[in-house]
């Protein structure tokens, strides 16, 4: 008798554009098992209801994204540090009658810096932006004990009250306003975590902020990584986008709804190609 398929799905507004489904797809293929994963447009106030039809429906299991992280959080029964402290969830599974929620998304970024030969730990790590995003990886980048980790924003206060949520024995933290920037520079790992991406647009980051080897990272992928990617090449950084973080945050999620952890290589190898080529 073949098991049940698993009813799965990822909300958010807009939703489109999301590889979560193809990406579980893969996983799911390789371990030969049965998985529904859907699509479901959900804006921002309506996500309780939204929960309850699809619990309606069989499903046990499901991701989150803009613009309903931290609402998600709002209306579960348990949560796990890494979501209470980025105050925003990314994955929600089914526990009886309640729903646990987790945040996957630094864990994510964290395997894919290793995946590429970058793990923080003894870095100095400089984070451009104190949104959302940014706050979902600051806790386990942490825990990697860097050397150092400054976060700069536009908002000087507001990279201040982030690195104030997160302490760390061991690690030096700081914040500073963009336009200032860093009271030092020697960076040797930079993460682009704003949103500026989707508008075209880079931060302005100066380039003497880095040591001569540094690498840069951006949180976004496709489209919205063209504008860092081409500002690392005119500074003679070589730079990563955030589809690695994708897909390593994916795998996380798939473990907790399915309890079996999937191998990505893969993945990274196929979507890479897939980003690649409608990028031509």
């Amino acid at each position: 008798m073949t098991s049940p398929k698993l009813k799965l799905a990822v909300f958010g507004h807009p939703i489109a554009h999301s590889l979560s489904p193809r990406i579980h797809g893969m996983f799911a293929d390789a371990l030969g098992m049965e998985v529904d994963y859907a699509r479901i447009d959900c804006p921002s106030g309506r996500l309780a209801a939204t929960l309850g039809q699809f619990v309606d429906d069989g499903g046990t299991g499901c991701n989150l994204t803009v613009p309903l992280k931290a609402e998600g959080l709002r209306l579960v029964s348990s949560s796990s540090q890494a979501a209470r402290e980025a105050g925003a969830c990314n994955t929600l599974v089914r526990q009886g009658r309640r729903w646990h929620a987790e945040n996957t998304d630094g864990a994510g970024l964290v395997a894919d810096l290793a995946r590429l030969g970058l793990d923080p730990a003894g870095r100095r790590v400089l984070i451009v932006g104190a949104g959302g995003a940014v706050a979902g990886v600051v806790g386990p980048l942490l825990d990697r004990n860097p050397a150092r980790l400054c976060v700069v924003n536009r908002d000087g206060e507001k990279a201040e009250q982030l690195i104030q949520r997160f302490e760390r024995p061991g690690v030096e933290m700081d914040a500073a306003a963009l336009a200032d920037g860093p009271r030092t520079g020697g960076f040797d790992l930079l993460i682009q975590g704003t949103s500026l991406g989707h508008q075209g647009e880079c931060p302005p980051i100066d380039p003497g902020w880095m040591a001569a080897d540094a690498v840069g990272y951006d949180l976004n992928y496709g489209e919205a990584f063209e504008p860092f990617r081409a500002w690392c090449e005119q500074a003679g950084l070589a730079c990563h986008s955030g589809l690695g973080m994708l897909i390593e945050q994916a795998a996380l999620a798939f473990e907790l709804f399915t309890g079996t952890r999937p191998e990505t290589a893969s993945v990274h190898e196929q979507l890479a190609a897939r980003i690649s080529a409608s990028a031509r």
